[in-house]
């Protein structure tokens, strides 16, 4: 049989072997150019983008790192590899080029304490805000009211319970509150007496999680009950937290280990089998709540009965999906800030004996008897209380992570700078609250910042705390967190003020929030803050 590549080129019959040879060198050189155009499109079109990124993007004139400006990856290197550290490379870039600085292809941030500015690019009112699609997927999805992109949905969505947060409802559920702060200081004064230590993060964050299951489902894990007050449900939360840096650069990534087999993640990763656990559980909350057959459980109206019967949504936006990642978003925020925030002021009122005593002494003069009824409405009243509690959401601040926003119809005016409209701009609460020009001595853990101030300057100085964000898009459970707050110092340090010190808790290495994850961290050599009896203890 003849060749036909050698009729074409060659009066030499080949053989068969030869011919079938040929045709593979020909596959091989077809599959070789095929690559390299491939290689040479794929190069010519990431030159393409660097170049459109950095000369011709309409954000291409503000200062910044170029390489920051022209990927994703260097932030992906400060967050992923590095571990949640991308805001304080943006902190020294804003060091070398100024209050306004590009940090990503996209995004733009500011370092400043300009209030007006502030205020219009998180405006309460009046303007149409989105969220940043970068950032808005970093807990796996969009379909909960925190991740939504579009403001028109998220107004609806969020709607449809921010009343359940209201200072109607808040007081309806107090007496519920205060049986958790209760449970909480008996757990505690059990332990001390008992000669043991106690991890007060642990505590906090299982009295936090116990207070929004019980807010959301009327159903608690009674983390507060269990030994060492459940640690591992803070454990996991905060591993959940350290994948958002993760799941913001490979968005598909949680959706495809969500398809995994129950068995495989059971026997290869405790942390992730904990999510699926508590996905689970959610999907089986919301599903009771839906079929209506746990009103017979529930001891009080909840936020998902409030959200399946809101007629303003439409059935697509009462989902059993939507609603287990709901509960997954409510649960998260409502558990680890207000857990860090109550951990990192007691530290600091156990450290210093002259903020403990000050806070005691109002303390008694509120509530001569300790054991009397509490209110967060007594709690309100108090001065030092208060200032105590600014000073400890000033540190803690809330979200480490810059919270951009998008005016995808207005163009926005920053000193000389015009701002395209849609283009994503944030602030970080980090450095917000360690700006030393509006928080002299930033380091320091002062109360006395906050008290004998003119009415009008204690309001600026408040408007400069940005824990709970602002604007449009401010958490919706602020009021529930000082609820649980307010109770929470106020019992814990009349009952057992004089009775608690610190046991082998460092500031750097335990309490300082080191590493963004969204929710700050502390160092992955934390213990946590522990306390024991103290000795020679008084009344």
């Amino acid at each position: 049989m003849l060749c036909t590549t050698s009729i074409l080129i060659s009066q030499a019959p080949l053989s068969e072997d030869e011919c079938l040879y040929s045709a593979h060198l020909d596959d091989m050189n077809m599959t070789t150019t095929v690559l390299l155009y491939g290689a040479l499109g794929t190069a010519l079109y990431t030159l393409y983008g660097v170049v459109w990124r950095l000369y011709i993007s309409p954000v291409a004139h503000f200062p910044g790192s170029k390489l920051a400006a022209a990927t994703f990856w260097y932030e992906f290197y400060y967050d992923v590899m590095k571990g949640g550290q991308y805001v304080y490379e943006i902190e020294r870039m804003h060091r070398i080029y100024g209050p306004i600085i590009r940090i990503n292809p996209y995004e733009i941030h500011i370092n400043d304490n300009d209030l007006e500015f502030m205020s219009k690019l998180y405006p309460s009112v009046g303007h149409e805000v989105d969220k940043f699609w970068w950032s808005a997927g970093m807990f796996g999805t969009t379909v909960q009211t925190f991740g939504t992109i579009p403001h028109h949905l998220h107004k609806m969505r969020r709607a449809a319970f921010a009343k359940f947060f209201s200072p109607s409802y808040i007081r309806k559920l107090e007496p519920v509150l205060v049986d958790l702060v209760n449970t909480l200081i008996q757990k505690i004064e059990e332990g001390l007496d008992a000669g043991k230590t106690v991890n007060l993060v642990h505590a906090y964050s299982a009295l936090t999680q116990d207070v929004v299951m019980e807010y959301c489902f009327s159903f608690s894990r009674n983390c507060l009950q269990e030994e060492k007050f459940a640690p591992q449900w803070y454990e996991w939360m905060q591993i959940n937290c350290t994948f958002t840096p993760v799941i913001k650069q490979f968005p598909w990534l949680l959706p495809m280990l969500d398809k995994l087999p129950d068995w495989w993640v059971k026997s290869t990763d405790e942390a992730v089998w904990l999510i699926r656990k508590q996905q689970a559980e959610y999907a089986a909350q919301v599903r009771a709540v839906m079929r209506g057959g746990d009103q017979d459980k529930t001891s009080h109206v909840t936020i998902f009965h409030e959200i399946l019967n809101e007629p303003s949504l439409p059935a697509s936006e009462k989902t059993e999906f939507r609603m287990k990642n709901e509960a997954r978003s409510l649960v998260g925020a409502g558990t680890l800030t207000s857990a860090h925030m109550l951990s990192l002021t007691t530290y600091w009122v156990l450290k210093d004996p002259e903020i403990l005593e000050k806070l005691s002494k109002e303390l008694v003069m509120a509530m001569p008897d300790a054991l009397s009824p509490p209110s967060q409405q007594m709690f309100e009243t108090l001065p030092y209380l208060n200032a105590v509690m600014d000073e400890g959401f000033r540190l803690s601040y809330g979200s480490m992570h810059r919270l951009s926003r998008s005016h995808p119809k207005d163009m926005l005016q920053y000193r000389e700078w015009t701002i395209p409209t849609g283009t994503p701009v944030g602030y970080s609460t980090y450095m917000l609250h360690r700006n030393p020009v509006i928080f002299p001595e930033p380091e320091e853990f002062k109360p006395e910042r906050w008290l004998n101030l003119e009415p009008a300057e204690r309001q600026r100085l408040h408007l400069h705390l940005n824990n709970f964000g602002r604007g449009t898009r401010q958490c919706v459970g602020m009021r529930l967190a000082y609820a649980e707050i307010y109770l929470a110092l106020g019992c814990l340090f009349r009952r057992l003020g004089n009775k608690m010190e610190l046991y082998d808790t460092d500031y750097e290495r335990d309490v300082a929030f080191v590493q963004d994850y969204f929710v700050p961290a502390p160092s992955r050599q934390s213990r946590g803050v522990r306390i024991k009896v103290r000795e020679q203890s008084g009344t």
